[in-house]
């Protein structure tokens, strides 16, 4: 299986005290036996940084950047220039959605490599119509 990992996922899984730890964790034991690849942008990297700083600690932040760096199940995407734009297009397109940036780009990366399914609890993947989980 190959999921698309928004911030909100990965720091419900970091931060024991996000209101959707459980639900993170519980969802990820179900891959221990049958694997997955997990893609994320630098965008992604970049807001979950900076989340992690400063609602957790700098140490966090970096053990989230290590684990990345030592991951064979993770896909980790610059974006390019012509995602840019696909994102910027989805942005102006959807005038009557409150997604941020970040959710436009990350919806454009999924679009490109085909991507149906984002571990998130962010509802706005879902409203782009992409599969949402956990359910």
């Amino acid at each position: 299986m190959r999921l698309f990992v928004d911030t909100s996922a990965w720091f419900a899984l970091i931060d024991r005290s996000d209101q959707n730890h459980g639900a993170a964790a519980g969802f990820l034991k179900q891959f221990q036996t049958s694997p997955v690849i997990w893609h994320l942008t630098d965008y992604v990297v970049d807001e979950t940084l900076t989340l992690l700083r400063l609602k957790v600690s700098h140490q966090q932040a970096v053990a989230f950047l290590d684990f990345l760096d030592g991951s064979r199940q993770v896909v980790r995407s610059h974006v390019t220039p012509d995602l840019l734009r696909q994102a910027e297009d989805i942005f102006r397109r959807y005038r009557d959605k409150k997604w941020s940036f970040t959710d436009c780009v990350s919806f454009a990366y999924m679009d490109s490599e085909g991507l149906a399914d984002a571990f998130a609890f962010d509802r706005n993947f879902s409203e782009y119509g992409k599969q949402l989980y956990p359910r």
